[in-house]
């Protein structure tokens, strides 16, 4: 998602044949997601949340793989959001959302 030509909130999406672990790839280094200061959470199988985004996977039985993973990643020129919380209130309604929508079944 941007605003103007910026992007300001970056989605991905992905399924996969085995578990993943989240805070493996939060790390500020990941290109990928790059969470800033990132922890874990209890959400879904295993998530992680930082102050710019957060990760979360779990099964999900599909053609596409055995589990599902969302990474969110908030963005802004020169800084880091520090929006912890909120991150953290969207994943908890978006995530068990998406996962009725993919066709999974929330853990």
């Amino acid at each position: 998602m941007s605003i103007g030509n910026n992007r300001t909130l970056r989605f991905q999406f992905s399924w996969h044949p085995d578990s993943v672990d989240p805070l493996k790839f939060a790390s500020p280094d990941d290109s990928v997601t790059g969470l800033w200061d990132p922890s874990r959470i209890h959400l879904a199988d295993s998530a992680a949340i930082g102050d710019n985004g957060a990760i979360a996977t779990s099964r999900c039985k599909s053609g596409k793989g055995d589990h599902f993973t969302i990474a969110l990643r908030l963005t802004r020129e020169g800084s880091v959001p520090h929006l912890r919380s909120e991150v953290e209130k969207f994943m908890r309604a978006y995530m068990p959302a998406t996962m009725k929508t993919v066709g999974c079944t929330p853990p």
